[in-house]
């Protein structure tokens, strides 16, 4: 169906009875009355700028190219990605719908666009559709109670609604943390103030409106290192975290509090932050890693520390010299138009990125790690040589014969033999004095 189609039938019925009176609602800045109105489901349509599922929308934009409303399968592929944002809530309010229809009208502009309600809509369509109900549940679920918008509805008052009443109500418990940031920084775009966004997406002040952009910035210049820009489904999961204390760090960097830190070296420490910060969230190393130890301006962290910071950022730049250039997302993109295949073969591109990248990064990282701990220990020297024995002890023969670094390692040793010769002759000053 149309939008003009849908639009003819939905004037129709807001000439006809309504359901109920009365109901308030803020309109335009100020608080007006409106009726509700019975609207089969069929003469609805999904709002595909909805905050609710905007991350799967605007990637599949990117990866696809358009989203059509009107079309009967882009709306059942809109209704799966809201179904899919909050698979567990969903089932519970299903199965609450189907024992006791819908309670609270939702809204709807004059041409059917579906304002706030969109989830509920799309649970009471499946019900309505799937043979598992009954014919009474069934006719009681393929109605929408809804108010109705003037004709004169703009996108930004829209917007305002559907914040106000989606995201500031229940963002905290229901929505995913990247629709969050996307839906402040579209705000931002439609030109509202920090304190509307505030006021409509239930944040504590202008302040966390500033920090939510900050954090889509970063997350857009995450997904643009690596090719993905727009394709918000490539963030690892439960990455929310790690972007914050990114955040964090960049700040505490920019400030120059950071003593080490000469004015002239801050962009080049701040993109070293940035580049190794962005692969170590796409690498998704789990066990001994701990983000914070890189982006953290706490004490007994890399970056509070000269020579720990810039041994990493070596090892790291050395890394990424002989890294191999990745395939471009667009040639990745043309070899299918299947949806299963394009998923498949972005994660086979991630995969060999981290097959490629993980022993590398883990190493700087770990050997970063132990000099922080060394440090932390560097007044019990008995502690630090036991550890170093143990070390040295558990080394096979066998691997340093058939190594191919010979040269670097035989380095390494005659640094650790100036070491030892250093602490035996200390020592032994001491025992003769």
């Amino acid at each position: 169906m149309t939008a003009q189609e849908r639009k003819i039938k939905i004037k129709e019925i807001k000439n006809g009875k309504p359901v109920a009176t009365g109901t308030k609602l803020k309109y335009q800045g100020e608080i007006r009355e409106f009726n509700v109105y019975k609207i089969p489901i069929e003469f609805l349509a999904y709002n595909v700028e909805n905050g609710r599922i905007s991350s799967l929308v605007k990637s599949y934009k990117r990866e696809y190219g358009s989203l059509d409303v009107n079309n009967e399968k882009d709306s059942q592929r809109i209704a799966k990605f809201l179904f899919d944002s909050n698979e567990p809530r969903n089932k519970k309010t299903l199965k609450d719908l189907a024992e006791n229809g819908q309670l609270e009208p939702g809204i709807i502009t004059m041409d059917g666009i579906i304002v706030d309600g969109n989830r509920r809509a799309s649970l009471l369509r499946r019900i309505a559709k799937e043979s598992d109900y009954d014919q009474t549940t069934k006719d009681k679920c393929c109605y929408f109670l809804a108010r109705i918008l003037p004709e004169d509805a703009d996108e930004k008052e829209i917007l305002r609604l559907e914040t106000s009443f989606q995201m500031g109500a229940d963002s905290k418990v229901d929505y995913n943390p990247i629709e969050k940031y996307l839906h402040t920084r579209d705000m931002h775009v439609k030109k509202f103030t920090l304190e509307q966004i505030a006021e409509y997406m239930g944040f504590d002040s202008a302040k966390d409106v500033n920090l939510n952009l900050d954090i889509m910035e970063l997350i857009d210049n995450y997904l643009e290192t690596y090719g993905y820009v727009g394709i918000y489904t490539r963030l690892p999961r439960g990455c929310e975290d790690d972007f914050l204390k990114l955040n964090t760090a960049i700040k505490k960097v920019q400030s120059g509090k950071i003593n080490w830190i000469q004015t002239d070296k801050l962009d080049e420490v701040e993109t070293d932050l940035r580049n190794i910060s962005f692969d170590f969230i796409r690498l998704e190393e789990k066990g001994e890693f701990d983000f914070r130890a890189i982006a953290s301006t706490s004490n007994h962290n890399f970056l509070n520390d000269e020579e720990t910071w810039n041994t990493f950022a070596g090892a790291y730049n050395d890394l990424i010299i002989d890294c191999e250039e990745e395939e471009e997302l667009e040639d990745v993109l043309k070899k299918t138009g299947n949806e299963a295949d394009i998923y498949r073969l972005l994660n086979q591109r991630d995969k060999k990125w981290k097959d490629e990248m993980r022993e590398g990064l883990m190493s700087a990282f770990n050997d970063s790690k132990n000099i922080i701990e060394n440090k932390k220990s560097k007044e019990k020297p008995e502690e630090l040589i036991k550890k170093a024995i143990n070390a040295l002890a558990a080394i096979d023969l066998n691997s340093v014969s058939q190594s191919n670094k010979k040269s670097e390692l035989l380095t390494k040793i005659n640094i650790l033999t100036k070491i030892t010769e250093d602490i035996s002759k200390v020592l032994n000053q001491e025992l003769c004095s």
